[in-house]
């Protein structure tokens, strides 16, 4: 007998301001974690010698874990060294774009839809994404894919943090596709309320995780 595992998922969001734009021609059908291969390495940043596991997933090299180059522009959650070291750092948009070591990139909205993609593409992407602890409530994932999301919450525009546990954002390099406003630009996000990967657009003074990215050699 073939054991079936059904994902139950309530896609319920309360981040308040918080606008949904759902990548196009989801599936119904839940992920099939049998299907997807990724391959494990790691890199060391020559800037400050600290190392980040490498993910191929696709045709794209991700770093495995968030950022933590110290930069202008970014910051501890809570402004405590211990949150960087578990979380990584947050960063404004504009010191997002230049965070990443060289060879690396600021993901594209192209980049992030390769990634939903080899997820299922569909509303339990983020089950093969998330970590499988942390998150508060039952929607732990089962990083199937070893990217290793973590709800590494954020730093609002008022120098506030929030959202430890709950949310995990991921900037992305655009600020002028349809739909952002000036000023702002495009996050990807995973919250504890859904196993959704989506993303919406927010000022760029706030400060959010980086996954660097690359072309697979």
């Amino acid at each position: 007998m073939k054991n079936f595992l059904t994902i139950a998922v309530s896609f319920v969001l309360a981040f308040s301001g918080l606008s949904v734009a759902k990548p196009a021609k989801a599936s119904k059908a839940a992920p099939k974690a049998s299907k997807v291969v990724t391959k494990r390495s790691e890199f060391k940043d020559s800037r400050d010698k600290q190392k980040y596991r490498l993910v191929k997933i696709a045709d794209r090299e991700w770093f495995g874990d968030n950022l933590n180059f110290k930069s202008e522009g970014s910051y501890c959650l809570d402004d405590d060294d211990n949150n960087c070291m578990a979380y990584g750092r947050l960063y404004t948009w504009d010191a997002a774009q230049k965070a990443c070591p060289a060879g690396f990139r600021l993901p594209a909205q192209a980049d992030f839809e390769s990634l939903w993609t080899a997820a299922g593409a569909d509303f339990n992407a983020g089950y093969l994404i998330k970590t499988d602890y942390g998150w508060k409530g039952e929607t732990n994932g089962n990083d199937t894919l070893k990217f290793s999301a973590m709800p590494a919450g954020n730093r609002f525009d008022d120098a506030t943090y929030g959202n430890l546990a709950k949310f995990a954002f991921f900037w992305s390099s655009d600020d002028s596709l349809d739909g952002i406003e000036p000023g702002n630009a495009r996050v990807w996000y995973l919250t504890n309320k859904s196993m959704a990967f989506s993303y919406t657009s927010k000022a760029k003074i706030f400060a959010f995780s980086v996954r660097c990215v690359r072309d697979a050699k």
